[in-house]
């Protein structure tokens, strides 16, 4: 195995978010990085808080982490909320878009590898 070096690029605190709506929601939170190419670089995104209490398996009011996406170029798009569809309640099997937030403050690290 050959040597390698780690140099980190770029860093981010996302804060902590709740929301929702009806619709679907594609904003992001852009993250241009001179230097990231994801062919040499990793991106991580770590809680800054955990849950005081063990963890009970199903989803609570705790939150989760942040998401992203390779926008091309040096640019990293940072997703806060998920797009999700319900059921109408009109019957007939028709669902409405809907979106909801629940993200903790968490650090977001882009590190390239040499």
């Amino acid at each position: 195995m050959e040597d390698f070096t780690l140099q980190k690029l770029a860093v981010m605190i996302i804060p902590a978010a709740t929301g929702g709506g009806r619709g679907s929601n594609y904003e992001y939170i852009l993250m241009d990085v001179p230097g990231y190419d994801p062919a040499t670089c990793f991106v991580t995104i770590t809680p800054k808080v955990y849950a005081p209490y063990d963890q009970i398996g199903r989803p609570d009011t705790w939150g989760g982490l942040p998401t992203y996406t390779d926008l091309g170029g040096t640019r990293i798009a940072i997703y806060t909320q998920i797009n999700y569809r319900e059921p109408d309640g009109g019957g007939g099997g028709k669902n409405r878009e809907m979106w909801t937030r629940n993200v903790v403050e968490s650090v977001v690290e882009v590190v390239k590898v040499n």
